[in-house]
C-alpha cells in the first residue's frame, strides 16, 4: 500500500480543523495543521506537504497573500 498524500491545513478555526481532519483521515490522508500564517511556514518546510487548504481568513496575514509567499 502506497504513503498516504500529506495535506497541511491551514484554518484559524478549531472546529474547521477538527471536520476537516476527520474528513480527510477518513480517505485516508495523513493531516498536519496550522492555526496562522508562522505555523503554516514552518510546517511547509518541516514536512513538505503534497497539498495545502488554505483559510482565507486567518490571524496577521489573509490567505491570499501567504498563499504568494508560499508560492515564491
Amino acid at each position: 500500500m502506497p504513503p498516504a498524500k500529506l495535506i497541511l491545513h491551514i484554518e484559524d478555526n478549531f472546529d474547521n480543523r477538527i471536520l476537516v481532519r476527520r474528513l480527510l483521515q477518513s480517505v485516508p490522508y495523513d493531516v498536519i495543521e496550522a492555526e496562522n500564517a508562522r505555523q503554516a511556514i514552518v510546517a511547509l518546510y518541516k514536512y513538505c506537504p503534497d497539498l495545502i487548504l488554505m483559510d482565507i481568513n486567518i490571524p496577521g496575514v489573509d490567505g491570499y497573500t501567504l498563499t504568494a509567499k508560499l508560492k515564491s
